[in-house]
């Protein structure tokens, strides 16, 4: 896996244990925003919508991938919040808890579908 991929696999459980600290703290709600609007969708896109991140893409692309994450992001979030509100059970910590544990398996299914396949090879017949 890549440094990319780590940062986002393990940010949502940074983000996690940054809760911890008291509510007022700057730092709890910097690590949890950023986290919010950008590692879920950051996560899905490079599944399943890897054209956006190609190097030596140009800014346009970049701009188009960027605006991809954070809708991407938003629409987890939402999901995630509303899912949890609907059942009664909804804290900070649940919905950053159940985001991290999605962002973490999406990089570990990117990382596992952009492994090199071995070549299949024909059973030979002995005949």
């Amino acid at each position: 896996m890549t440094w990319t991929r780590w940062a986002v696999a393990l940010s949502g459980w940074v983000a996690l244990a940054v809760t911890l600290l008291p509510e007022t703290s700057p730092l709890r709600w910097a690590v949890t925003a950023l986290f919010l609007l950008v590692c879920p969708g950051l996560a899905a896109t490079l599944l399943w919508a890897r054209q956006s991140f190609v190097p030596g893409a140009g800014p346009a692309r970049r701009v188009e991938g960027a605006v991809l994450v954070v809708g991407v992001s938003l629409s987890l979030t939402a999901l995630a919040a509303e899912a949890l509100f609907l059942s009664d059970v909804f804290t900070l910590t649940r919905t950053m808890l159940a985001l991290a544990a999605l962002s973490s398996l999406l990089v570990l299914a990117s990382a596992l579908r952009d492994r090199p396949r071995r070549p299949h090879r024909a059973p030979v017949n002995e005949g």
